[in-house]
């Protein structure tokens, strides 16, 4: 006879997976180290195709089979085949939001019954078409509310709130300085 060992989660999340790689940076450093990849395949128009095929954990690849249409609205010369490049800057920045304060939340053993994000960013297009050099071209302010709902007091959910925007790793890529080292690569 087998027995099956139950793993404990709250709001479908294992808290004993960040236990465990907690523990396993603690003792290996390299533990920590991520690296993840996208390639953007131009298609038509405004239109492009992002696949994430694969990302390193530890200096291991580990593979994945995820895609993106990117698009513009019709409003702006695209074709509205998937959201534009705003909009999933938008959606990563709520979603890693979302991972980070469901899984404090749940290591805290609070119940949650709704967490939603509404989000928006500011553009003014004058900056990327450089029609005034004092505009810069990308969101001038990004503003969003996050709603919850579960067994935690106020206070205790701020407490979660709180320490999700110190850890949340989109939110620091927005607000602080990151390396950023393009380049271009011409075929023959």
């Amino acid at each position: 006879m087998t027995t099956t060992e139950q793993v404990y989660t709250i709001n479908g999340f294992a808290p004993s997976g960040v236990t465990e790689l907690v523990a396993a940076i603690q003792q290996d450093a390299a533990q920590a180290q991520m690296a993840f990849h996208a390639a953007t395949t131009w298609v038509d128009g405004t239109r492009s195709l992002t696949r994430m095929t694969s990302f390193d954990w530890a200096g291991q690849p580990y593979a994945r089979n995820f895609s993106l249409t990117i698009d513009e609205p019709e409003e702006l010369g695209g074709t509205n085949m998937g959201p534009n490049p705003q909009e999933v800057l938008l959606a990563g920045v709520n979603s890693c939001i979302m991972a980070t304060f469901v899984e404090f939340c749940s290591v805290e053993g609070i119940r949650l019954e709704k967490v939603e994000i509404h989000s928006t960013g500011t553009l003014d297009v004058r900056g990327m078409l450089k029609l005034d050099e004092s505009i810069q071209a990308g969101y001038q302010d990004m503003r969003w509310t996050l709603t919850v709902k579960g067994d935690a007091t106020p206070e205790k959910f701020q407490q979660m709130y709180e320490a999700t925007i110190a850890s949340s790793p989109n939110f620091w890529n927005l607000a602080n300085p990151v390396k950023i080292v393009p380049s271009l690569q011409v075929e023959a």
